[in-house]
């Protein structure tokens, strides 16, 4: 799959998302998205059965993807307790936010980053998510070169980053969005670098487990090319 890659600079371009939300968020913005094809056979009460070695057109990751390095949530509700890092981002609606880190490395240098969220259904994926709402959600980038860490709480968060205005866009299963295709910006002689942004929303609850290997994958990466 070469489009996706739902984090500052890079990042907030690769997913900028939010609104004339509170505390800068924009809405998320998506350059393009696509139905995930489910793919299998139905038997003959016609139920459909997955083909566990089969992932829907367009849903699966070339060699070589970035996949977030850290991944903390943070809550506005509780604003100094530390979650710490999780494999399963949290978003409630106003309160829960999670912040993802990636790391660019120097190979970026003078190629294209594209940032994707991939989204299947459950019946393509055997990594479990619960998701209930309309879907909007927002994005918040911060600077270059930082990021969270285990102990980032909501009043210890990253520098903000530049949050441009954004058409709004829905995250829902059974899609695969493109968020941002575009240079990767990492500058010469430098061996990485650090992007970071929030994914929060106003009106859904929704946490998965980020996974390129169980069954087909789910959540944010970056490809280079």
């Amino acid at each position: 799959m070469k489009i996706i890659a739902a984090l500052s600079g890079f990042l907030f371009s690769a997913l900028s998302f939010a609104t004339a939300i509170p505390d800068g968020a924009f809405p998320l913005e998506v350059v393009s998205s696509r139905p995930l094809e489910e793919r299998g056979h139905h038997d003959h009460h016609g139920h459909h059965n997955k083909r566990d070695d089969q992932c829907p057109t367009d849903g699966t990751l070339p060699p070589g993807y970035l996949a977030p390095t850290l991944m903390v949530p943070i809550s506005k509700n509780s604003p100094d307790v530390e979650f710490g890092p999780t494999q399963f981002p949290l978003i409630t609606p106003n309160d829960f936010c999670t912040i993802f880190n990636l790391e660019i490395p120097s190979s970026g240098f003078d190629k294209t980053c594209t940032l994707e969220f991939l989204f299947p259904n459950h019946e393509e994926t055997s990594s479990p998510y619960s998701y209930d709402g309309p879907g909007h959600f927002t994005f918040t980038g911060y600077s270059f070169f930082t990021g969270a860490t285990n102990e980032t709480t909501y009043n210890t968060q990253p520098p903000p980053g530049p949050s441009p205005l954004n058409p709004p866009a829905v995250l829902a299963p059974g899609n695969a969005y493109v968020i941002n295709a575009g240079p990767c910006f990492i500058p010469p002689g430098v061996a990485s670098m650090e992007v970071s942004g929030k994914l929060c929303s106003p009106d859904t609850s929704f946490s998965y487990l980020q996974n390129a290997n169980n069954g087909c994958p789910i959540g944010f990466y970056v490809i280079i090319s």
